[in-house]
């Protein structure tokens, strides 16, 4: 996602590459790409990148937050805006250990890589409009975004931010039915991915709901309908329901871990 992020933000000039710093917590090589690729400083001191910064954006996976936060408690300002992407981990959390610090969660997903991220926000208690629209600005240079409240986000993880998934998932299983039947491998992975490419134009162009548009290329008796039938048969709908659901569930879990697990122990014993 970091890298991703910066890419977008150079490539759509919302930053020079003077502006941005990178660290990470082991991996020189990857901070050499990124300096080499996209001409950003990188460094191996937190104290340093926190002094020069005045957005700090923790783009770490969710078992590495406690560990952020605690190098980074002693280093932060009143004036600085921390982004945390770590899915689960609630602002009260990252409130409670970087104290008196505006805080945002985004919630973007892996198409970020093509600059075509849905991402969600939810600002905590000390962030404002300010705050606010510098995340926009920044998660916009990789896709779409919009502001919810936070006891949506978790919601917001099982359909979008897990989402790229289930669509893999659904092409995967198209490319398989072509093959299955007789078509080559390259020839159903072309056909698969324009029909979503096609479907996801439409629904972005049109100002009908999928319902409707999905109506239209249903003719009675016709293959489409057949197909349809099908899938609802195979509990489709419901199952895009679970999964999302459970996602979601997840997410919330991931949240009273952090809460009231080994990490929240740790941060409170570092105090």
């Amino acid at each position: 996602m970091a890298g991703a992020l910066v890419r977008g933000m150079l490539g759509n000039q919302v930053a020079a590459p003077a502006q941005i710093w990178a660290t990470n917590r082991s991996s020189d090589e990857r901070l050499g790409g990124l300096r080499d690729r996209y001409g950003i400083t990188v460094t191996r001191s937190k104290s340093d990148l926190a002094a020069a910064s005045s957005i700090l954006v923790l783009a770490v996976k969710p078992k590495d937050m406690a560990g952020v936060l605690r190098e980074l408690a002693p280093l932060v300002r009143a004036d600085h805006l921390v982004i945390s992407v770590a899915a689960g981990i609630p602002l009260r959390s990252i409130e409670s250990a970087l104290s008196g610090v505006p805080v945002i969660r985004a919630m973007p997903n892996t198409s970020a890589a093509v600059q075509e991220s849905a991402t969600a926000l939810a600002a905590g208690m000390r962030a404002d409009a300010v705050h606010l629209a510098a995340a926009e600005t920044i998660f916009r240079a990789v896709g779409d975004v919009m502001a919810v409240d936070e006891d949506l986000l978790d919601v917001v993880t099982g359909l979008s931010g897990s989402g790229p998934a289930y669509v893999y998932r659904l092409i995967e299983a198209m490319i398989h039915a072509g093959t299955d039947l007789g078509l080559d491998a390259l020839l159903a992975r072309r056909l698969a991915v324009q029909t979503l490419i096609g479907a996801a134009r439409m629904l972005e162009t049109s100002s009908e709901d999928p319902g409707a548009l999905r109506e239209r290329v249903t003719s009675p008796g016709g293959t489409t309908m057949a197909a349809l039938r099908a899938l609802e048969d195979g509990g489709f709908a419901m199952a895009i329901r679970e999964a999302i659901g459970r996602a979601a569930d997840r997410a919330r879990e991931m949240a009273d871990e952090f809460a009231g697990g080994e990490p929240a122990k740790r941060l409170a014993a570092e105090r």
